[in-house]
């Protein structure tokens, strides 16, 4: 007989058995006898032993943490900052923000400088203010020859081959191929080049499907990148590159990291003081915007009342509002951001009632229920179930009716479609679990890619930030509803990262279902090579939505943005624990650094 031992990466709590035994380390290890084992068999093992220590009364309970955040917390945000500082501080970002797009569109500034200024900006969370100024800046780079560019160094060519597709444009991976020797590889002399290797590295994660020069080129740059920071380099240079190993900016949350490069960006001595000032005013006056929708949200979610009366579901608002800050961090998308905290927060509680708390005929009613989006329907319901349903049916409603009067468009239909679906996703997987069955992985990620709630968050957001005439673009509805491009990739991404970060404590909740196991199961390979094929994944659909970006002109730019800003909120959220369902100091610190912790001004 053979003994087993599995280790599972992701740390949670878990009630304290008497036997087996769980180590006390940030891994867990189970030990089991089992002839000829293989993973999946010890998955299996552990999701039976799992799901009988969590049931209680023939319910399941997922043992969440309580919130962090209290109601009279959130209350208290923002009210010490009295109007007259407002109007002061926005006085003051008038003027230096006419001073900073003077040096944006100054005739004599040579085209490095000026791209490097362009990333500044950027990297500081202002772009928002100077699109147009940054669209025809790049534009007359594109125009320059090249001896009037003067960027035909690494740092140059890159840095400005990663902004123009950032905003859009098209540009070829040719552009590096004068950096590639007689036999293939990249020319020696670049090895020892930090600045260069930083931008090429960057550079590579806006690549497409097919472009194996920027795979080379990031292999290449991550390699030589370690190797530098082992031989030794200055201070700044080693945060600046292991902050971008840490997670590359293109997937990186813009605000968090706008905060980041603005601590940093102080001490640098060839820093625009102008432009640092605009960026901490700017900064904490989209803050104090920020934390208004969070007083009013608050009100709404403890007048909701549904996490006092549903003991087992996640009490989760300021990480939902923090997610989907991340989506739309724009100040000019509050409505949008209102809407679609509303919408995710209900998601969070009927997610729970999927996973944890219902039995199968119940959500099979529940579903039933959500498909007919009739107020009577609930009449066929348990009594804990007739406050989620009323819940979604009220606030679904609501949300169409200010689309509705502000737009004059019925979007009813595709909401509720969404959360039809949605439902329906649960359902799915809530039958697999009951029943212990194990699709194939591709079956899997078919019905989990909605069950991520990714398209219901994204049709929510569409309606909110488009335009009349954009509302009624068929191509984009189609593209939206049938679950195509940049939707479905950005939702793919959000499963993965959470799968990654959450298998664990889904099998203490008795799931059989997740990428990780169903990949092992269906290929018969180890958790290592499990993670390795979800990594993988991850950067085909980060290039597909790269390509889409920049090809595809029947969606939005507005809404592109948001679908794209979802999948880097998934990275933020899941980076280092499950920030959703069980945040910890990682996810805490990212809240503190948006909502709470103003940029000292001096």
């Amino acid at each position: 007989m053979a003994t087993v031992f599995l280790c599972l990466s992701n740390q949670f709590s878990s009630p304290k058995p008497t036997t087996p035994r769980f180590s006390q380390s940030k891994n867990f290890m189970y030990q089991t006898s089992l002839a000829n084992p293989n993973p999946w068999q010890v998955i299996c093992a552990m999701s039976s032993q799992f799901t009988q220590m969590t049931q209680h009364n023939g319910r399941r309970s997922a043992n969440y943490q309580q919130s962090h955040w209290k109601f009279e917390f959130l209350q208290c945000l923002g009210n010490d900052v009295k109007h007259v500082q407002m109007e002061n501080l926005e006085e003051r970002a008038r003027k230096v923000e006419e001073e900073v797009r003077r040096m944006i569109n100054g005739a004599d500034t040579e085209a490095l400088r000026l791209l490097e200024l362009i990333d500044e900006i950027q990297r500081l969370g202002l772009t928002y203010k100077f699109e147009k100024d940054i669209f025809k800046a790049l534009e007359k780079t594109i125009s320059l020859d090249e001896n009037e560019k003067h960027i035909s160094g690494l740092h140059a060519t890159a840095l400005s081959f990663r902004l123009l597709r950032q905003h859009g444009f098209e540009v070829s991976q040719d552009v590096f191929k004068r950096f590639k020797d007689k036999e293939g590889g990249f020319i020696n002399e670049l090895k020892g080049d930090m600045q260069g290797l930083l931008s090429l590295y960057e550079a590579s994660y806006l690549g497409f499907e097919g472009e194996t020069l920027l795979d080379e080129a990031r292999a290449y740059s991550i390699t030589h990148l370690k190797n530098n920071l082992k031989v030794g380099v200055n201070t700044e240079v080693k945060e600046q590159v292991s902050h971008a190993l840490e997670l590359p900016y293109h997937r990186g949350l813009n605000r968090l990291e706008a905060r980041w490069f603005l601590e940093k960006y102080e001490p640098n001595e060839s820093h625009h003081h102008v432009l640092l000032e605009l960026a901490k005013i700017d900064f904490n006056l989209v803050q104090v915007m920020y934390q208004k929708e969070l007083r009013e949200l608050s009100r709404w979610w403890s007048e909701m009342g549904l996490t006092s009366k549903l003991k087992f579901v996640r009490d989760r608002l300021m990480e939902v509002y923090f997610w989907v800050l991340g989506m739309a961090p724009r100040p000019q998308f509050s409505e949008c951001r209102k809407a679609v905290t509303k919408t995710f927060a209900l998601i969070g509680i009927i997610d729970d009632v999927y996973d944890v708390y219902g039995t199968l005929d119940e959500l099979q009613l529940f579903t039933d229920a959500i498909e007919r989006w009739d107020v009577n329907a609930m009449n066929t319901l348990p009594d804990y179930m007739k406050l989620c349903y009323l819940a979604v049916y009220n606030t679904v409603n609501d949300t169409c009716y200010s689309t509705l009067k502000a737009k004059g468009h019925n979007n009813m239909s595709y909401l509720t479609k969404s959360w039809c679906e949605l439902c329906k996703a649960f359902l799915q997987e809530a039958k697999w679990s009951n029943n212990k069955i194990v699709p194939t992985f591709s079956k899997y990620l078919e019905n989990a890619s909605v069950s991520s709630s990714g398209m219901a968050l994204l049709t929510a957001s569409y309606f909110s930030v488009c335009q009349q005439q954009d509302i009624s673009n068929q191509q984009a509805l189609c593209s939206l509803t049938n679950f195509q491009g940049l939707v479905r990739s950005s939702s793919n991404i959000f499963r993965l990262c959470n799968d990654l970060a959450t298998s664990a404590a889904e099998l203490e909740t008795g799931e059989t279902a997740n990428s990780i196991t169903c990949y092992m199961h269906e290929k018969d390979t180890s958790e290592e090579q499990a993670r390795e094929e979800l990594t993988n994944l991850i950067d085909a659909e980060w290039k597909k939505m790269n390509r889409e970006f920049v090809s595809n002109s029947t969606l939005p730019k507005a809404f592109k943005e948001i679908a794209i800003n979802m999948a880097r909120v998934s990275h933020c959220m899941y980076q280092y624990e499950d920030g959703l369902g069980r945040p910890g100091y990682t996810t805490e610190n990212k809240i503190k650094l948006l909502l709470i912790d103003p940029v000292p001004i001096n």
